[in-house]
């Protein structure tokens, strides 16, 4: 799987040093993988969630969201946003 948009979380990482390896690790994990669907993805991630179409990380203990849209069929993953849990629960309403 390819990781695209990863100066999003570069971006997170300048903010937050201490998230680099936890991102690290997601991605290495993330290009290892050969997924087809989102029950693959499970497999690999078992606190992933679906919702609207994007695919929602824990990272590193449930401190740091994720949010992709992976195109399965093209082997991509688009990174959309990166945060922390207070920050994504402040999205959510």
């Amino acid at each position: 799987m390819k990781v695209n948009h990863w100066g999003r979380a570069r971006q997170f990482i300048k903010e937050h040093p201490d998230a680099e390896s936890p991102l690290r690790l997601w991605k290495r994990t993330v290009i290892d993988s050969k997924w087809s669907n989102f029950p693959d993805v499970k497999r690999t991630f078992n606190t992933a969630d679906w919702f609207e179409g994007a695919i929602i990380f824990n990272i590193a203990g449930n401190n740091i969201r994720l949010i992709a849209v992976c195109r399965f069929d093209l082997s991509r993953l688009y990174i959309d946003k990166v945060m922390t849990h207070k920050e994504y629960l402040s999205t959510r309403g």
